[in-house]
Order: C-alpha cells, then sequence, then structure tokens
C-alpha cells in the first residue's frame, strides 16, 4: 500500500486522523507509532510535547499512479545517467540515487 501524506500543523489536527510515521521526540523517543488513529486525548498529549507538526495520511496511490510515478522516476535517472559509469563510485552512487528514487531496498 502506497499512500499519500501530508505534514499537518497541530491545529488542523482532528481525532480519527491516520498518522503515516513513527512520530519522534526530539530525543528520538517514539510518542506514538506509524498507523496510530488520533483521538482528542493523543491530540491534546502532542500539544504539551510541543509538537508543530504531524505527518498524516490523506489517501492512497492507485496502481495506475504508482506506475506512472516509476514510469517518471526512471526516465528521470535514465536522463541523470546517462554517461558511462566508469569507476565503482559511479555505479555506487547509480545504484544508492535508484533505490531512493524508486523506494527499492539496497
Amino acid at each position: 500500500m502506497t499512500v499519500i501524506h501530508r505534514q499537518l500543523a497541530l491545529a488542523d489536527l482532528r481525532p480519527d486522523m491516520v498518522l503515516s510515521d513513527d512520530l519522534h521526540d526530539p530525543q528520538g523517543q517514539t510518542l506514538l507509532p506509524k498507523g496510530s488513529v488520533l483521538t482528542q486525548h493523543a491530540i491534546d498529549a502532542l500539544q504539551r510535547h510541543q509538537v508543530v507538526s504531524v505527518p498524516i495520511v490523506v489517501g492512497e496511490l492507485t496502481p495506475e499512479e504508482i506506475a506512472a510515478r516509476k514510469a517518471h522516476a526512471e526516465a528521470r535517472l535514465a536522463r541523470l545517467f546517462r554517461l558511462p559509469l566508469r569507476t565503482e563510485a559511479d555505479h555506487l552512487l547509480q545504484r544508492c540515487v535508484r533505490n531512493f528514487r524508486l523506494g527499492e531496498e539496497a
């Protein structure tokens, strides 16, 4: 499942919204895990922790949208790496950028 998410200000949060990513405090402690459904109590607690914004799920991509995004990323990668890769560092860079752009594992 590929979700569309948006960073929302604390003032824009409403109960029943779903977190798209883990929410951490400045020390790295998890305040709420990915997939948590917000309650008014949780929103109030985030305010006490001085959280400014929260990643919220706003929709899902269709298989067609996913394919279109992948095709666009592939075309962009072909353009970025149009010159011959000459060194191991070139190949490593291409692999890293490809993994990042396409969301693939290393």
